[in-house]
């Protein structure tokens, strides 16, 4: 009798073959029940495979009456603003939404003709010029009523001012936004948050808060009362401490800030949050579209534009760099939902095609495992057969590209792989005993001091009726704990991936698991013994399928 599942031997089973093993332990499953993962919450996070279109024009003028276009058969009201200076259209998505009017944009000598067009086709009477006579004067305004539009102006002595008025207009929710004034990404980042609820956006200084702003903060209630109680409006926080320092939120209570380390991470973020506020993860596993716009983070009219729309279409905003997806905006897109339906802003020359491949999924960012490594161990090979099938298969010949397609994935998302054998030979050599084979993959796991080990395997019973997904940990590996995190994940999105019987994550004291340092796992695809399962798992269809699951369960474990 061959000894099949050589990987699971331990030194005190003699001679007692796998096989045999295998029998007691069908006999004896109930005493062998698998805990599942108790408080330790492993990211529900997956690469992106998203369907893309664009959404642009030659100018940015054109972008913005293209959004237009997209979002509004009519409207009574449009909010105009510069396309070249952003402070006193920071604030206005929220305002955008209370009024259910599009955004357009102008440059201030004079009004381009395309506006005014789209004005009319929205059948808009009522136009709403963002800014003071300063910023938007008569080169604008004599064309609008030129074309029989009404028009009127919010618009302070500055942009805090300007701010304060959109505010005005809100009036109170129960919170209040404040965000820097200087730049525009936190804004923007927040605006679809803010249009969602009809928060008002108030804007600070970096060290300084204004007056206006201090004040209309007093009238909603964000500071604490001369009782000493709390607050009566919640006050959100946007960017970090070099965005609005201690010394602006000082005696705000009831606040929470909302940063990264960058405007990206930031709006990573912020998008995290309105998912947790809104509730809108419920509709995750569905299969609905889930419909989110990509906007380049590096100016400032697209994301202005296109956040009003993300609101008016129940939408979630998301920041690029030109040439490439950050890693927190992979991540968060990731999150939004299973069936991504991507709207990129801007043509090639604003977020390039490499970005989109990225989201699509062809290209997997080299980022996102970069400075991990990851051991391999396809199990068996050489002399040691693993499993037979039911129709002579050998459980080595799966394991080999199933961990050979793993790996191709790992490293174009930048990991460092090493593989226990990368040929049928065993990787003890020609010297093989059972018990050498398995502390060879344990010491080269081991002796590079990887971040996490990874064995695949396929399983084998007495009754070909048994089937399914098991992936194994040891409790006395020195991280269990996280071991058992990165089980967990990996057999959720196997399962996912292949659609067979999820008999979820048991623990074992096999060899390979037991003994490396680092969190290892050993994950059984599907059962040699059952015919049906014998004949898929040898497929390179499942294979491909099976190795997705393995990569994306380590992008969850990560927290990607």
């Amino acid at each position: 009798m061959n000894s099949v599942e050589s990987h699971k031997i331990m030194p005190n089973q003699g001679g007692i073959s796998v096989w045999q093993r295998k029998v007691k332990w069908g006999i004896l499953l109930a005493a062998f029940l698998a805990l599942w993962l108790g408080s330790q919450a492993v990211t529900q996070a997956a690469p992106l495979s998203a369907q893309v279109t664009r959404i642009y024009g030659q100018t940015r003028i054109e972008t913005a009456i293209q959004i237009s276009q997209e979002g509004w058969k009519s409207a009574q009201t449009v909010l105009l603003a510069r396309a070249d200076d952003f402070p006193d259209s920071l604030v206005s998505v929220p305002l955008s939404k209370r009024l259910d009017a599009p955004i357009l944009l102008t440059y201030p000598a004079e009004i381009d003709p395309g506006v005014i067009e789209e004005i009319k086709r929205l059948g808009a009477e009522h136009v709403i010029i963002l800014g003071g006579a300063g910023v938007m004067g008569e080169q604008i305004t004599k064309p609008l009523e030129n074309a029989g539009l009404r028009w009127e102006r919010i618009g302070g002595k500055d942009r805090y001012d300007t701010a304060v008025q959109v505010a005005e207009r809100l009036g109170g929710n129960g919170q209040v936004i404040l965000t820097n004034g200087e730049n525009f990404p936190d804004a923007l980042a927040i605006g679809p948050y803010a249009g969602f609820t009809e928060t008002p956006i108030l804007l600070t200084a970096s060290n300084v808060l204004p007056e206006v702003t201090h004040k209309m903060l007093q009238e909603y209630g964000a500071y604490s009362l001369d009782n000493g109680a709390e607050a009566v409006a919640k006050t959100y926080v946007i960017g970090g401490e070099g965005a609005v320092s201690p010394a602006v939120v000082e005696g705000l209570s009831g606040m929470t800030r909302i940063a990264g380390k960058d405007r990206y991470e930031t709006a990573a973020q912020v998008q995290w949050f309105t998912q947790e506020q809104l509730g809108r993860d419920e509709e995750q596993n569905t299969d609905k579209l889930q419909k989110i716009f990509l906007v380049t983070g590096r100016n400032f009219p697209d994301a202005l534009v296109a956040g009003a729309l993300a609101v008016k279409q129940n939408a979630f905003l998301f920041m690029s760099e030109q040439d490439k997806l950050p890693v927190m905006t992979y991540s968060a897109m990731g999150n939004a939902g299973e069936n991504l339906w991507v709207v990129m802003v801007g043509s090639q020359a604003v977020l390039s095609s490499d970005v989109q491949s990225m989201v699509e999924g062809t290209l997997i960012p080299p980022y996102l495992l970069a400075g991990l490594t990851i051991v391999l161990d396809p199990g068996h090979g050489g002399k040691d057969t693993g499993a037979i099938g039911a129709s002579g298969m050998y459980e080595k010949n799966n394991t080999l590209p199933t961990a050979q397609y793993v790996a191709d994935l790992l490293r174009q998302a930048g990991a460092k792989v090493v593989m226990t054998r990368t040929s049928d030979v065993a990787p003890c050599g020609s010297n093989y005993t059972e018990l050498k084979d398995l502390q060879t993959r344990v010491n080269i796991a081991n002796q590079i001091n990887a971040d996490l080990f990874v064995s695949i395997h396929n399983d084998s019973f007495s009754n070909p009726e048994a089937g399914g997904i098991t992936t194994y940990i040891s409790d006395q590996n020195t991280q269990a704990a996280k071991a058992r995190a990165l089980a967990t994940a990996v057999q959720q999105e196997v399962i996912k991936q292949v659609k067979l019987q999820d008999r979820k994550v048991k623990s074992s004291n096999f060899y390979v698991v037991k003994n490396t340092t680092m969190p290892a796992i050993l994950i059984e695809l599907g059962f040699m013994s059952n015919p049906t399962e014998e004949k898929l798992i040898s497929s390179s269809d499942f294979q491909k399928k099976a190795a997705m699951g393995i990569y994306r369960g380590i992008l969850s474990y990560q927290g990607i």
